[in-house]
Formats: C-alpha cells, sequence, structure tokens
C-alpha cells in the first residue's frame, strides 16, 4: 500500500501532464511484465517463451534509467515506444507461438502505449512505422507456421504451441494486456483530472485577479461595468450610485505613513461591504485610490441617503491604535441612476456632488 501510495506520489510530483502519463505508462508497464514473466514461467510454453518477458524487463529498466538517472525524457520516450513495439514485442512474438498465441493483444497494448506517450508528428511516424513492423511480423508468422508452405523444411522460427498452451497463452494475455490497459488508462484519467482541476482553479484565480482590487478585495472598474451590463440596474428607480472619497487621505499617508493608509482603506472597504447586499444586486469597487464606488437598492431616495450616512458615521467612529485621537471620514456624492442616460453620465455627475460635499466642509453626503 505504501509503494502504491510513493510511486502516486512520484507521478503526480513530475511538472507536465505529459511527464505524469508517462511515468504511468512506465509503472503500469513494468507492473504488467513482471507479472507475465511469472505467468510465462509457470506456463513453460516453449523453451523460447521466456525471451520475450525478459527482453522487455530489461528494456523498461534501460528506459528508467534513461528518463530519471539521464534526465533525458524525450529521448525515454522514443526508446519505449520504438523498442518496445519494433524489437521486443516481435522477439516475443516469434518466441511465443506467433498468431497462434495471445501475442495479437500485446502489438495492440504496444500501439495504445504510443498515444499517451508521443505527441504530434512522433506519435504518428511512429504509429505507422509499429503497424508495418506488426503486419510483417503476422505475414512471416503465418507462412512459417505448421500449415505454411515451409513446413517440411521444418524451419524454427515460430515457436509452436500444443492446443492447451494456446488456451492458456490467450486467457492470461487477455487477462494481462486488460490489466494494463486498465490501469493505464485509470491512472491516466487521474492525472487529467488533478490537472483540469488544477486549470480550472487557476483560471478562477485570475479570473478573481482581473475582477478584484487585490488590497482591499473589492471589486474594480472593469467588474463594475461587466456587472451593469448583466444586471438589470440601471433603468431601476430603485437603484443609487455613490461616489466616496476619504477625506484628507494625502495628509494620513504623509503622516502616518502608506501602510497606515491601506489600513484604513481596507477598514472603509469592510464597513461598505457589511452594507452592501448581493441578493439586491448592490455592488462596491474601488474606482481608484482613495475613491470608492457603491450601488445600492432603496424604494427611497430618503433611504438611499440614510444608508450612506450610516456608512459615513460608522467610519467616523472607527478608531485607530496608530492614534486613537485621529477621525477618519469620507465624503461622497449620491445620484439615482436611473435619470441617467449613461453609466459615465451618472458617474460623471456624482462626482460634481463628491467635490461639492468637500467644497461643503467634508464629512458628509451631498445629493
Amino acid at each position: 500500500m505504501r509503494v502504491s501510495k510513493n510511486i502516486q506520489r512520484y507521478i503526480d510530483e513530475q511538472k507536465s501532464l505529459e511527464d505524469r502519463l508517462f511515468g504511468a505508462v512506465l509503472v503500469a508497464g513494468v507492473v504488467i511484465v513482471w507479472i507475465s514473466m511469472i505467468v510465462t514461467f509457470i506456463e513453460k510454453l516453449s523453451d523460447t517463451s521466456n525471451i520475450g518477458p525478459i527482453a522487455s524487463a530489461i528494456m523498461l529498466l534501460v528506459v528508467l534509467y534513461v528518463a530519471y538517472g539521464l534526465k533525458k525524457m524525450d529521448l525515454a520516450r522514443l526508446m519505449l515506444c520504438y523498442v518496445l513495439n519494433c524489437l521486443v514485442i516481435p522477439l516475443a512474438f516469434f518466441s511465443c507461438g506467433g498468431i497462434d498465441s495471445g501475442m495479437p493483444l500485446y502489438m495492440l497494448a504496444g500501439l495504445f502505449l504510443v498515444v499517451p506517450v508521443l505527441k504530434g508528428a512522433k506519435r504518428i511516424i511512429c504509429l505507422i512505422v509499429s503497424y508495418i513492423t506488426d503486419i510483417a511480423c503476422i505475414i512471416v508468422s503465418y507462412y512459417f507456421m505448421p500449415s505454411g508452405f515451409v513446413e517440411e523444411q521444418e524451419v524454427k522460427l515460430v515457436a509452436h504451441l500444443s492446443l492447451e498452451a494456446r488456451v492458456i497463452d490467450m486467457i492470461s494475455s487477455l487477462i494481462l494486456i486488460g490489466l494494463y490497459i486498465i490501469i493505464t488508462t485509470t491512472i491516466i484519467m487521474d492525472a487529467y483530472q488533478k490537472e483540469r482541476e488544477s486549470t480550472a482553479e487557476l483560471l478562477m484565480k485570475l479570473d478573481e485577479l482581473s475582477s478584484k482590487d487585490e488590497l482591499t478585495g473589492l471589486y474594480n472598474r472593469r467588474e463594475l461595468f461587466r456587472f451593469l451590463e448583466d444586471k438589470p440596474v440601471k433603468d431601476d428607480e430603485r437603484y443609487y450610485l455613490c461616489m466616496i472619497d476619504i477625506d484628507h487621505f494625502k495628509k494620513l499617508n504623509d503622516t502616518y505613513g502608506h501602510f497606515f493608509g491601506n489600513v484604513v482603506l481596507k477598514q472603509l472597504a469592510a464597513i461598505m461591504m457589511q452594507e452592501a447586499c448581493d441578493e439586491n444586486n448592490e455592488l462596491v469597487v474601488r474606482y481608484g485610490g482613495e475613491e470608492f464606488l457603491i450601488i445600492i437598492k432603496a424604494d427611497r431616495q430618503e433611504d438611499a441617503y440614510r444608508r450612506m450616512d450610516r456608512m459615513r458615521a460608522n467610519f467616523v467612529d472607527v478608531r485607530w491604535d496608530k492614534d486613537p485621537d485621529l477621525v477618519t471620514s469620507f465624503s461622497g456624492g449620491l445620484v439615482r441612476f436611473a435619470r441617467f442616460g449613461s453609466t459615465a453620465e451618472a458617474i460623471d455627475y456624482a462626482d460634481k456632488l463628491l467635490y461639492a460635499a468637500k467644497e461643503g466642509g467634508r464629512n458628509r453626503i451631498s445629493m
């Protein structure tokens, strides 16, 4: 159980999906080859029947060394596909009974192996070469079987099996190759699923980074306009837009430092987020610097103003560890969305009201 987990962890640690698939194929191949060697020894098909499994085991060890010892993955992939399909399987094919044995199933497994291991032109070329090799082996095997025209010459190129040996070999080959395909496919699908989940998670993070402000966690301008395109807000009389700017923010930064300024920005963002309701399609946006924009829903203009003024009062009431006597405030400009022909017009007018609030003494909401 521990060995299985270590192998799975080793495969998962490979950097690319292709390397993980290659590792899966090698692991499955090693397992099947060793089982095949044991079965072949037990079957005692012929004096030469052990050549194929032994050659396969040696070949896999060499490929493992090239891949993980010499760190030459591309060469290891080519070696695995060509040596297996063009040397090891043909050798085992003739030594284990040819077309009268289960070796055609091994040919099928060899072709199956090429797909996850190679890609592009390398895959196509290897498949063509492997097909030609397999077909040539089958044709040669046919002519050198007991029913072939060279029977009288007693050519022993192909090992001849008894009927009982053929049945046993067919059954064992079907089981082994079936296991190989099942194990390999399972590992491949597992690796693919993990890659897919990792990609989906990365895309979600990228999408979030593209739509949210990193410091405050609020949405940014880009998300604001996308939100307004998707939600029926602009033409609804119950929706209001308020542009907010922290009073004397430059002085805060100059006096207490930019780190404290960031703390103030995050605190205001938290107050606004606590007030906003997603179910009502309300949105809080960091519009830029110390400027924020909030879209709220209210049945009356007075209700909208009351909500904004409550946020203002909550921000004034905050006590700061840096300076307990420090009072922070913001000014805002509040407008009804439906009174304007476009979002740009609404934002522009809210901005004018914001500066009117600044000129009027700050720490207030202008409507």
